[in-house]
């Protein structure tokens, strides 16, 4: 199973999430979501509300599953959510992504993704 995570802390973390058992690719930013996802063709897409590495601003997670819908209307890839703030989950629920999961539980979420793979 493929997974792209849009997500500018978890990018710098990445070898903490990696598992052999599911294909993952970091972006530390959601700026070019839609070229991204073109290109990987992702089962699940990750999803953080606000990508900022302080000398630039970024598209917002929000904007980003805006543009996403509207290139992919429910094209079989799955959108989660994954800020640490529930109300930033809730507005990316509310413009498209398909669920939320705490950022702290990203890592179980991963666990449970290549669960379901493997069976």
């Amino acid at each position: 199973m493929k997974v792209v995570i849009f997500d500018d802390v978890l990018v710098r973390r990445a070898p903490e999430y990696e598992r052999p058992d599911l294909e993952l690719k970091f972006f530390p930013h959601a700026d070019d979501a839609v070229d991204v996802v073109r290109r990987e063709r992702p089962d699940v897409v990750l999803m953080d509300y606000s990508m900022d590495d302080h000398s630039t601003d970024h598209a917002s997670g929000e904007d980003a599953i805006r543009a996403l819908r509207a290139a992919f209307p429910r094209n079989g890839t799955k959108i989660v959510a994954i800020s640490s703030d529930p109300q930033s989950n809730d507005r990316m629920l509310a413009v498209g992504a398909d669920d939320a999961v705490p950022k702290t539980h990203v890592k179980a979420y991963l666990s449970r993704l290549a669960k379901l793979k493997l069976g």
